[in-house]
């Protein structure tokens, strides 16, 4: 993958993260939805609604994943052993999904490592932005080696098994 491909489904996932705020839910938007949906999203609304409403993410992403599974992976077909694999197959969504998780992940933690992410407006940097936070960038740089090691150790072990 290049890097116009990695901010692509970066930019797919932080939209998603976005849109996805419980607060900005309609209830008419999910009368698809069943009943026992419509109460969890009610009493998300009733505690401030605040932060990622998760099934609502996972739903919106999987109709998505099914329209970039369509342009980014080629259709397989072994007629011998009756097998085809497209868009509309569990592996081609959950292989998207995984490139738009692991896309968001690294970009999200190497932008938050060069800004020096920080919360605190007490430190010396005050509410400036971006922070610049030495301990801030520490931070941000311990989790997203972390973040890059387990997906280094995926594809390892991956690798290891077809040895």
């Amino acid at each position: 993958m290049n890097e116009d491909t990695i901010l692509h489904f970066y930019r797919i996932l932080e939209n998603s993260l976005l849109e996805s705020d419980i607060s900005k839910i309609n209830e008419k938007d999910i009368d698809a939805w069943s009943q026992s949906f419509k109460k969890v999203v009610r009493e998300s609304r009733e505690k401030s609604g605040k932060g990622v409403f998760v099934p609502f993410l996972m739903w919106k992403l999987g109709e998505i994943s099914l329209v970039e599974a369509s342009k980014y992976l080629v259709n397989r077909k072994q007629d011998d052993c009756r097998v085809s694999y497209d868009h509309n197959n569990v592996e081609y969504i959950l292989w998207v999904m995984a490139l738009m998780f692991m896309s968001w992940s690294v970009t999200n933690l190497k932008r938050k490592t060069e800004n020096g992410h920080c919360q605190n407006i007490d430190h010396p940097h005050g509410d400036t932005n971006p922070r610049l936070c030495k301990e801030g960038t520490i931070f941000h740089q311990e989790l997203y080696n972390e973040c890059v090691k387990t997906f280094k150790d995926l594809l390892i072990h991956s690798d290891a098994q077809h040895h």
